[in-house]
């Protein structure tokens, strides 16, 4: 039985069916309970909310939480430091060159086990483990050019495997999230979360550049260089710290800053790309010979389809932002459309190569979640349903990532 905020306000007097859902998936229905509740809520709500989340005074979680956050969050910093220590001279040096495909793994395992704080069993801590072991040891494998830079000397095939193991690293923490129940993923939940981090993220990293700024400036006032020790640890484990630090504030607030930020710039995204669209047509520069524009008509659609399905998740109440979910879809398939023809443009003109058909594919995916967001809205279906397309990124980016690579020979 699915879980929705919907389904239980439907069945809010009905405390017998309230059990059932409770009884069939408690973490979904816990976490939905969790999001309904505020000072306004109804008496039926106030109760399962003291029922699922009360805790005895006694007992300080908070406390064994932020210790177990602290030990994660240099875990994960040490990679990063080890990597610093190795300078860019051309190119990484060997070890640096390795460091550089460990460290998204361990930020993997460390969000993992942040969600599975409280509920860590041997076996989510093995299913864990295995998950990013098997794409670190295949990243490690993957015949990388020694003299290889972030963004040069990568062979095509090779550099999209990298950066598409952030998709399924991204779906690795999902589903750590979502306690490894892979039938029934708690996508909603998570994606509210991952706004969090990017917002709260942002707005740390602002107040400690600032304050980094400010400390090494007094340092020099008095005479002492401390430029090096703080670029090179201070930053680094603060930068390190930020999702972590921005999802224990995500818990403690209730206030949704990213399901705000969002409902603002839906309408101004809407706004300029209709205005972008409407002028490109009488300018000479268009996606099938310009790769800078044509890499610009991606990145655009991977931010509308991000926004897009943040804002659905909770519903949605603003008029505006409501007829804005209708068009916004439809704006953007047209413009899919015109960097699928460019792909293929390119495609004859040039030929084949990793980069066009993983792109070409991409844009497919994307093509499809677009007109199944449509769809949604049109037939007046649960819009914030859409999450349910997530698994074809998954799917295209384990193609991308395990199977690309070998087709056009690692190169």
């Amino acid at each position: 039985m699915e879980i929705t905020k919907e389904k239980i306000l439907e069945n809010i007097n009905n405390p017998k069916i309230l059990e059932d859902l409770y009884q069939s998936n408690k973490k979904t229905f816990s976490q939905t309970i969790a999001n309904m509740y505020d000072k306004d809520s109804s008496l039926i709500i106030e109760y399962w909310h003291t029922r699922l989340f009360y805790k005895p005074p006694e007992k300080n979680t908070n406390v064994k939480k932020y210790i177990f956050t602290a030990i994660l969050i240099v875990l994960a910093w040490i990679p990063v430091r080890l990597f610093i220590d190795w300078p860019f001279r051309g190119g990484y040096e060997l070890s640096g060159n390795y460091l550089i495909r460990i460290i998204p793994i361990i930020f993997s395992i460390a969000l993992s086990l942040f969600f599975l704080f409280g509920s860590i069993k041997p076996k989510k801590i093995i299913i864990c483990l295995a998950l990013n072991i098997i794409i670190c040891g295949y990243l490690l494998l993957l015949p990388f050019p020694a003299n290889a830079s972030i963004m040069q000397n990568i062979p095509q095939s090779l550099s999209n495997a990298y950066f598409f193991t952030f998709v399924l690293l991204w779906f690795f923490i999902l589903f750590s999230r979502s306690d490894y129940n892979f039938k029934n993923p708690d996508y909603d939940t998570f994606l509210v979360e991952c706004g969090e981090i990017i917002v709260w993220s942002t707005i740390l990293t602002i107040g400690l550049s600032v304050i980094t700024l400010l400390l090494t400036a007094l340092f020099r006032a008095i005479k002492i260089d401390a430029d090096d020790f703080i670029f090179t640890n201070v930053m680094p484990l603060g930068f390190t710290a930020a999702p972590f630090v921005s999802l224990l504030i995500a818990e403690k607030n209730k206030v949704r800053l990213s399901m705000i930020i969002a409902n603002i710039f839906l309408p101004l995204i809407l706004i300029s790309l209709v205005v972008f669209g409407t002028i490109s047509i009488f300018t000479e520069t268009k996606p099938y010979e310009d790769r800078n524009i044509f890499v610009t008509y991606n990145v655009m659609m991977v931010i509308v389809i991000c926004t897009l399905a943040f804002t659905s998740i909770n519903g949605i109440n603003n008029k505006i932002v409501n007829i804005c979910t209708y068009i916004l879809p439809v704006v953007t398939i047209l413009f899919d459309f015109v960097t699928i023809s460019a792909v293929i443009y390119r495609l004859n003109e040039y030929g084949i190569s990793a980069n066009k058909i993983t792109l070409l594919g991409t844009n497919i995916v994307m093509l499809g979640h677009l007109v199944f967001m449509a769809y949604m809205k049109i037939r007046h279906k649960k819009i914030e349903r859409n999450v349910i397309y997530l698994p074809a990124y998954f799917i295209w980016a384990f193609c991308v990532v395990f199977i690309f690579p070998f087709v056009f020979k690692f190169s």
